[in-house]
Formats: structure tokens, sequence, C-alpha cells
């Protein structure tokens, strides 16, 4: 029969602490030679989260499906989009005199895509990085960011596009 190696059992907030006495553990595993040398214990640290199930408690501990990395896919129509977005800014922030519907006629393009174009530019820094990256929410296409009556507020914009 094993000795009880463990000597404590520490729950935290973000996980849990196990306390091992090495003396037992080199008895446990054979190695009697090195047990006297080993007199401090090991504390092995696992990642958990609290879950509340009505009445219940749980901890849940990620197992080894949590750990594989899933590859991020950056949709390059967003990212062009994105970098359009900031084409049109320039050429608004280089006329300011000029009224958009003049900046687009003047660069052959059309003045509603244009105001659109311009508005998508005070997109948040990191929702900007997170497409970039690929990390952008499944929802979130070309399409559906040229369609949207996008807020000036970033934590509204958070919100509306899934990054809240």
């Amino acid at each position: 029969m094993f000795p009880a190696i463990l000597t404590r059992i520490d729950l935290r907030e973000d996980g849990i602490d196990l306390a091992i006495d090495n003396t037992r553990l080199a008895t446990a595993t054979g190695l009697d030679a090195i047990a006297d040398a080993a007199d401090k214990s090991l504390v092995l640290t696992l990642a958990a989260t609290k879950v509340r199930r009505g009445h219940q408690l749980r901890l849940i501990i990620p197992g080894p499906h949590v750990l594989t990395i899933i590859p991020t896919t950056r949709d390059e129509k967003l990212v062009a989009l994105i970098a359009e977005a900031h084409t049109a800014r320039k050429l608004v922030l280089a006329s300011p005199e000029q009224s958009i519907a003049s900046i687009a006629t003047s660069h052959g393009r059309c003045r509603t895509r244009l105001g659109k174009l311009a508005a998508l530019s005070c997109l948040a820094p990191d929702i900007v990085t997170a497409i970039v990256e690929g990390r952008q929410p499944a929802s979130l296409t070309a399409r559906a960011l040229q369609d949207i009556d996008l807020p000036l507020a970033w934590a509204d914009q958070r919100a509306l596009l899934g990054f809240a």
C-alpha cells in the first residue's frame, strides 16, 4: 500500500494547490536513497474554475482538450476593409476644408462609401488588433461591419460587435 503523499490541499479562487511530502513521494516511488535529503514539500498548482449550479459549488478543472491550440483564422476581407477605412480617413483629413462629397468626387469614389469608411476608421484599437490577429467573433464579417451603424464610444462598439 502506498503512503499518503499529499499533506495539504488548498483551494484558491483561481485554482488548487497540492502540497506533496517529498519523503513520502521518494518512499512511494522506490527512491529511498534520496528520501533523507528531501526535507521540503513540493507544491503543485492546478488551475480550476468555481462554477455554481443551483446550491452546488463545483470545481471545473480543464482537461487536455483545453490545452489544444486552436488556429486563428484571419478574415482577409475584413482586414482589407479596415485598411481601406484608414486610407479613407487619410483622404478626409488631408482636405479638411472640403466636404466628403467633393473629396469622393475628386478621387473617383462613392460619397456614401467614403463616409461609411471614414466612420469605420474610428474603430477601437483593440478591436482592430483582434481583427488583424484573427481573433474576431465568427459573426463579424466585412459585410456585417459595413452594414452596422457604428457608435463612436469604444465600449459601445465592443458590446455591439461581440468583444465585450
